[in-house]
């Protein structure tokens, strides 16, 4: 059975949304993980959370000097 289609905006969107609020997928990813906008999902989100957590660690550092 063909999964829908959801633009990539939309996943995007969601997934960086999820991580900024410090949700896990498990939670807030509304695709099932063997569907591609769901592998999407995981990629975007992992990818925005470790870009957060660089950007909280240089201010952190710049905050201390």
């Amino acid at each position: 059975m063909p999964f829908p289609i959801t633009p990539l905006a939309t996943i995007e969107r969601e997934a960086k949304a999820a991580a900024k609020k410090g949700l896990s997928p498990n939670h807030a990813c509304r695709f099932p993980f063997y569907d591609p906008a769901g592998e999407a999902f995981v990629r975007i989100y992992n990818e925005h959370r470790e870009s957060l957590q660089a950007s909280a660690a240089q201010q952190q550092a710049e905050d201390v000097q």
